[in-house]
């Protein structure tokens, strides 16, 4: 039975006074659901007196997500324009700078690429092969003898090194891939910022973490966990599922104000779309 059905039977109980036990039922339902605690009791107390559950839940997830959903949006003054893509292992950074090469490609902006994944090879290889596709350049290449001196090199040299030679008009960072709780790591990511804003002090102008919404909870936890690195000023989901982990949105949105820039639809270049509050809507509303 779907999320939905199952707070419809809940609400249904209550009203024809079957159990008083479902009134709780009904946050227990969205803590489920990955609202989360604060988020879940909060929406209860408004849905539990509600005539029209959907419509009440749909305008309270509205109120809450619509203020969020922004575009990306470059300064062309602020030249390089720095983008840094933060996230765990497998969220989809690499594809995701091609998705926005792509983008910015189309509003004739010139992008160069920090690939500060220095330790995987096969990160480089994925995107020196977008890159090259998609007319950008690429910044920390392995076979690049001029900038190697074998591999392994420093991620935040990388990083320095594009910043201080890049004469296009955005700069994305690409970052390994790295767990909250790895503490080495995260001080390694945390180099590449300081690095950075030691060129610009304004930069990176947009700092994002890529996001797999269908983690759940934990999701929740890696937007915190990152965001005390260095302050997120946007996200970027590679994956929404409107289904049983869809709240976690909600309740990241509610909690931490963090901007929704945009919404990976599929592993092409051009599956990059903005975040529709209707759509999401649809797929949690669904029977």
């Amino acid at each position: 039975m779907s999320f939905f059905k199952k707070l419809k039977e809940t609400i249904s109980n209550i009203v024809h006074g079957k159990n008083n036990k479902e009134v709780s039922n009904i946050e227990d339902l969205l803590i489920e659901a990955d609202f989360g605690i604060k988020l879940a009791e909060a929406l209860a107390n408004k849905l539990r007196n509600s005539k029209n559950i959907e419509q009440s839940l749909k305008e309270e997830i509205n109120n809450i997500l619509k203020p969020l959903i922004k575009d990306i949006i470059i300064n062309r003054e602020c030249k390089p324009f720095v983008i840094t893509l933060c996230g765990v292992n497998g969220c989809g950074k690499t594809t995701t700078v091609a998705k926005l090469i792509n983008k910015f490609n189309k509003q004739e902006l010139t992008v160069d690429v920090a690939a500060c994944d220095t330790f995987r090879a096969a990160a480089d290889d994925q995107l020196e092969s977008w890159t090259s596709k998609l007319n950008a350049n690429e910044f920390g290449s392995h076979r690049d003898t001029k900038l190697y001196k074998g591999t392994n090199k420093d991620p935040a040299s990388v990083a320095y090194n594009a910043i201080t030679s890049t004469n296009s008009d955005v700069l994305i960072v690409d970052t390994a891939g790295r767990l909250p709780t790895n503490t080495n790591l995260m001080n390694e990511l945390s180099k590449i910022y300081r690095v950075l804003n030691k060129v610009d002090n304004e930069a990176p102008q947009l700092n994002v973490l890529v996001l797999d919404a269908t983690t759940g909870q934990n999701a929740f936890n890696q937007v915190q966990e990152f965001n005390k690195v260095s302050q997120l000023n946007g996200i970027i989901l590679a994956k929404i599922d409107g289904g049983a982990k869809g709240g976690t949105i909600v309740n990241i949105a509610n909690t931490l104000q963090i901007p929704i820039l945009g919404v990976g639809t599929g592993e092409g270049q051009d599956n990059f779309e903005r975040f529709s509050i209707d759509k999401f809507l649809e797929e949690l509303m669904r029977d």
